[in-house]
């Protein structure tokens, strides 16, 4: 019987176990790999590689205890040591995988950064396009407007009658269709802060209704208004924005018939609701119509169609003002779209200048200022001021129309004028102008094609009424229905 050999002492194998440690050092190219990767992964790495070596040099004791040979020895050493160069090769492949997802991630995260802040500088030249082109466009389609304005409907019949009425409603398209553009453009801009006030909801139906009767009469429609007496607190402006574009839809797509607009008194507010007999839509898109660009497959248009974005806006200015919307719709019924504006308090905080003055209704012809340097709009309002019965003084500056004033022995009882005059000319100054020549201070209005919300808090506090372009007839002319010759 063979005698068993002896197992090394522990102090005898201590040594070697130490030997075959320092062999499994991290090779020269690890350490500078891990030098400029220093910090947390480093710590980390180190801490995997122990436990690696540790559970080798178990496994090698294990060995050396069981074989107990010197070739066992050097077996186990060898591969303690191959072990160690493949985990070693696997950690540089993976350091080099790190550094190189770190790069692609920094670059993915700087090309996502540049096309973020090209987006933006698009966006906003977009804005400043839509705002320009609004304001260009608005010049001529003002006139446009007045012209047809100072025509005398009672010298026309038949065809011409309907010529006339059919260039109406185009224009009107079109004025809509620029006000939809640059409600786009505000609010793509941010630029919208809502001014809360409470008003009586008759002072922005008494004056869009009619404006849109006159539209939906040259369209073969009648439009009906129920009057409310109740009290709302929203911003009268948005709303009116809001409403001016749900009345417009239903006009353009009802091909005849009749649309009724009025209010109905609930618990939570007060629904303002627009109703019509037009071509109606499906319950599968009552939600997808305010989406911007969205246009109902087979809808039919009798009159021009629109580019999809009046219900979006309705849908943004509601969701910004927080109004609930209702839309309801039979095919080849009609449709109703309403809101729900909260109340107000009655005798409230009124926004100024929503609230008509009592008297109205004109008993005498005005001495009237119209100043504008475009011989277009200013050739136009004078033509539609002298068919309702007015005596303007039309000129490009204000030196010109005092001068006209003297001339005619007139002083003037009210002045409208545009806002942006040549030479860098304001209308406030041009009005003030005016008003020290003769001593007295008219009332005045000013024409502008710019939205810029200060101008018209400016305009306010100066006590002068800002009439935007292209100009509301029915606005301009109850404005001067209720003036009073100083």
């Amino acid at each position: 019987m063979t005698k068993r050999r002896k197992h090394p002492a522990a102090s005898t194998r201590r040594p070697a176990a130490q030997a075959v440690a320092a062999s499994a050092k991290v090779p020269p190219t690890a350490r500078k790999s891990s030098a400029r990767d220093a910090g947390g992964g480093l710590r980390a790495e180190n801490r995997a590689l122990k436990k690696t070596v540790q559970a080798l040099m178990e496994r090698v004791e294990k060995a050396v205890d069981s074989q107990g040979s010197a070739f066992s020895w050097f077996q186990a050493a060898a591969s303690l040591e191959e072990t160690i160069r493949q985990r070693t090769e696997q950690y540089e492949q993976l350091n080099v995988r790190l550094v190189t997802e770190l790069e692609s991630r920094r670059e993915i995260e700087l090309a996502l950064k540049q096309a973020k802040e090209l987006a933006d500088r698009a966006n906003e030249t977009k804005t400043r396009f839509l705002a320009a082109a609004s304001h260009d466009l608005r010049q001529p389609l003002s006139s446009a407007l007045l012209f047809l304005e100072s025509i005398g409907e009672s010298s026309l019949t038949g065809l011409d009658l309907d010529y006339l009425n059919k260039a109406r409603v185009a224009l009107a398209s079109l004025s809509n269709l620029l006000d939809t553009l640059l409600d786009v453009a505000r609010l793509d801009s941010g630029g919208i802060e809502p001014q809360y006030a409470d008003f009586p909801v008759s002072a922005v139906l008494d004056r869009i209704v009619p404006e849109f009767a006159s539209v939906a009469r040259a369209a073969g429609l009648e439009l009906k208004f129920v009057a409310s007496s109740a009290w709302v607190r929203s911003d009268p402006h948005l709303l009116e924005t809001v409403l001016r574009n749900l009345i417009s839809n239903a006009i353009r797509y009802t091909p005849r018939g009749r649309l009724l607009v009025g209010c109905r008194r609930r618990r939570d507010g007060l629904l303002i609701a627009v109703r019509d007999t037009g071509v109606g839509i499906e319950a599968a898109h009552l939600e997808a119509i305010f989406n911007a660009y969205y246009q109902v497959p087979g809808r039919g248009r009798a009159r021009g169609s629109g580019i999809g974005l009046g219900l979006s806006i309705v849908e943004r200015i509601s969701t910004l003002l927080e109004l609930k919307r209702e839309v309801r719709s039979i095919p080849g019924r009609g449709s109703m779209f309403a809101v729900l504006v909260p109340y107000g308090r009655s005798g409230g905080r009124a926004w100024p200048g929503l609230i008509a003055t009592a008297g109205a209704g004109r008993a005498q012809s005005l001495a009237i200022a119209v100043i504008d340097d475009d011989p277009g709009v200013r050739a136009a309002l004078a033509a539609t001021l002298v068919k309702w019965g007015h005596r303007p003084i039309a000129a490009a500056t204000a030196t010109e129309a005092v001068v006209q004033f003297i001339g005619a022995d007139l002083s003037p009882d009210f002045i409208i004028s545009d806002y942006h005059l040549a030479g860098s000319v304001k209308g406030d100054a041009a009005i003030e102008e005016v008003r020290r020549e003769f001593d007295r201070a008219p009332a005045a209005a000013i024409m502008t094609s710019d939205t810029d919300p200060q101008l018209k808090t400016a305009a306010r506090d100066k006590g002068f009424t800002l009439l935007a372009k292209p100009l509301s007839l029915v606005e301009l002319r109850r404005l001067l229905d209720r003036v009073t010759p100083p």
